[in-house]
């Protein structure tokens, strides 16, 4: 059975590509954890863990796409072809390690 976990912040880069923008994802509250989007794309696609994130009280599931180029990413089921939510996210805390 997939682990769930809700991811509450995000890191970005200095790129303006929406899809390159986010490069770790965090949660964990009291066991705080921070992946790579590579390393979190890869628990999706193994089924080992199912991420989401809380909009509006809701939570909404995380999914692993390609872009148009291929690359791979993360956006939320409400999205259509963008991370909004994902974007939307506070910056991880500087204090959790990768």
């Amino acid at each position: 059975m997939a682990k769930r976990a809700e991811i509450t912040s995000i890191a970005r880069n200095g790129r303006h590509t929406t899809y390159e923008r986010i490069t770790h994802v965090c949660g964990g509250g009291d066991t705080p954890w921070k992946l790579t989007i590579k390393e979190a794309i890869k628990l999706i696609d193994t089924g080992k863990w199912q991420f989401f994130v809380m909009r509006d009280g809701a939570p909404v599931k995380v999914e692993a796409l390609n872009s148009r180029t291929g690359a791979r990413y993360l956006k939320t089921a409400n999205d259509r072809y963008e991370p909004h939510d994902m974007l939307a996210l506070p910056d991880c805390p500087a204090d959790v390690v990768a």
